[in-house]
């Protein structure tokens, strides 16, 4: 194996590892997107102004549904910046 594909296969691996650990299911910006029904540009601005909380797993970045669900309640529909 490649290093690339070594870091693939450990970034993989820590990804489900935390999503058994928190027993919720992890999105990525693009999952994100499609679930608030924006761009991942918005998903990605929402999260460095911190509006949506996010957990780095290895060198990527997911997303809880239940915190995205949470925004999605708070905010009243998927009116996020279209």
């Amino acid at each position: 194996m490649t290093p690339i594909e070594i870091q693939q296969l450990a970034d993989a691996i820590a990804e489900r590892l935390a999503c058994r650990a928190t027993g919720d299911t992890m999105l990525d910006a693009l999952g994100a997107a499609a679930l608030l029904a924006c761009s991942v540009p918005t998903i990605e601005r929402l999260t460095k102004s911190g509006e949506i909380p996010s957990v780095k797993v290895g060198r990527l970045r997911r997303y809880r549904r239940a915190d995205l669900m949470a925004l999605e309640n708070k905010k009243g529909g998927g009116d996020h910046g279209k």
